[in-house]
C-alpha cells in the first residue's frame, strides 16, 4: 500500500522535510546526500507514495493541477509528449488536464480561460499563432510554459527541439543518397517557427537556385494537408518523386495515402525523410531517415520550468537535441 510522506520519513528515520525535498526534486539544491536520496527513492519504488492533496491544496492555496493545450492528439509527437508529461506530473503529485486546440486561435483562448476558471496552478501551451502567444503572455497571470513554438513574443520559458540543426541533418542524409537529384520537401505549417527552422536547415543544405522549385507549402500541418501537397506534386511530376522529405508524420501519412491511391502501392525505391519518429515506419519497404525528438527530455524540462515558476525562481527554457535514425532497405536501423 502506498505510503504518505510522514510514513516514509518514520520508516527511514529521516525528517519529513527531507522526504518532501527529495520527492519534489529539490534534493541537489538543498544538498541532501546521494545515499539518503537513494534510500527514499528505493522505498518509494517499492511501496509507492500518496499525498493528502486536499490538505496540501488548502495549505498552499493550490489545486495541484496543470493544464496542457496541444494542437491534436492524432499527431504522434504530441500524443507521446502528453503521455510523458502526464506521467511525470502524476509522479510529482499533480494531475494534468489535456485539451486540444486543433491549431485554432479562438479555441485555444477558450480552453485557456476554461482551465484558468478551474484554478489550475499553471499551463503548458503549444500556441497556435504569434497573436495567441502574445495574448496569453499579457492576460494570463498563471505560470506559463510554452512548448514547441517560440514566437519571440513572451518572457515565459519555451521548450523546443534543435529544429534548424535537425533540418540540416535530415537534409544532408537524404541528399547524400539522392546524388544531385531533386529532394522534394512538403512543408505543413509553414508559418510556425518550428517548421520555419526546419525549412531553414533544408535550405542551407540544398543547392542554390534549385530548392525553390522543390518545395510545396501548406499553412496547416494535418494529414489532409499532406494529401493536398502530394496531389500538387503529382500534378507537377506525373509520377512519384524519387526523394521525398516531409515536415511531420501527419504530412507523410497524407502523402503516402495519395501515392497508394494513385499506384496501388508505395514505391519501394522512393527515399523518404521525415521529422519525428514512429515504429510504424519499420513496416515501409523504403530507405527512410527520421528525426526523433526526445519527448521524455521535453517533459522533464517542461515540468522543471513550471516548478521553478511556481517557486518564484527564474525559469529557464531549453532547446533539446534531436537524433537521426536511418532505416535501410535491408531492414537495418541505425541511430
Amino acid at each position: 500500500m502506498a505510503k504518505k510522506p510522514d510514513e516514509i520519513a518514520k520508516a527511514l528515520g529521516v525528517s519529513i522535510t527531507t522526504v518532501r525535498l527529495v520527492l519534489g526534486g529539490k534534493a541537489e539544491k538543498y544538498r541532501i546526500s546521494k545515499a539518503t536520496q537513494a534510500r527514499i527513492n528505493e522505498y518509494v519504488a517499492e511501496h509507492g507514495v500518496k499525498f493528502d492533496l486536499t490538505a496540501r491544496s488548502l495549505k498552499l492555496k493550490r489545486t495541484n493541477t496543470f493544464g496542457l493545450i496541444i494542437p491534436r492528439l492524432s499527431n504522434p509527437f504530441f500524443a507521446k509528449l502528453s503521455e510523458e508529461l502526464e506521467h511525470r506530473c502524476r509522479k510529482q503529485g499533480y494531475q494534468l488536464i489535456i485539451s486540444c486546440s486543433n491549431s485554432d486561435e479562438e479555441t485555444e483562448k477558450t480552453l485557456v480561460n476554461g482551465l484558468v476558471q478551474r484554478n489550475v496552478d499553471g499551463l503548458f501551451v503549444v500556441s497556435s499563432t504569434v497573436q495567441s502567444q502574445q495574448y496569453l503572455g499579457k492576460t494570463i497571470s498563471k505560470p506559463l510554459v510554452f512548448l514547441d513554438r517560440g514566437y519571440g513574443q513572451t518572457k515565459a520559458p519555451v521548450i523546443t527541439s534543435s529544429n534548424f540543426e535537425g533540418g540540416k541533418d535530415l537534409s544532408t542524409a537524404i541528399s547524400a543518397y539522392a546524388e544531385g537529384e531533386p529532394v522534394y520537401f512538403l512543408i505543413g505549417g509553414c508559418q510556425q517557427p518550428t517548421i520555419m527552422e526546419r525549412a531553414r536547415g533544408y535550405a542551407q543544405v540544398m543547392p542554390e537556385g534549385q530548392k525553390a522549385g522543390w518545395i510545396i507549402n501548406s499553412e496547416r500541418n494535418r494529414t489532409s494537408d499532406g494529401e493536398q501537397m502530394m496531389l500538387a506534386l503529382w500534378d507537377k511530376l506525373g509520377k512519384a518523386p524519387q526523394n521525398l522529405m516531409v515536415s511531420s508524420l501527419p504530412v507523410l501519412e497524407g502523402a503516402l495515402a495519395v501515392l497508394r491511391g494513385k499506384l496501388g502501392h508505395i514505391p519501394a525505391d522512393m527515399r523518404l525523410a521525415t521529422f519525428d519518429e514512429n515504429q510504424m515506419l519499420d513496416f515501409l519497404p523504403n530507405e527512410i531517415w527520421s528525426l526523433k525528438q526526445n519527448e521524455a527530455e521535453w517533459a522533464t524540462a517542461a515540468l522543471q520550468a513550471m516548478k521553478e515558476t511556481l517557486e518564484g525562481e527564474t525559469p529557464s527554457g531549453k532547446t533539446i537535441m534531436t537524433s537521426l535514425i536511418h532505416r535501410s532497405r535491408d531492414n537495418s536501423v541505425k541511430v
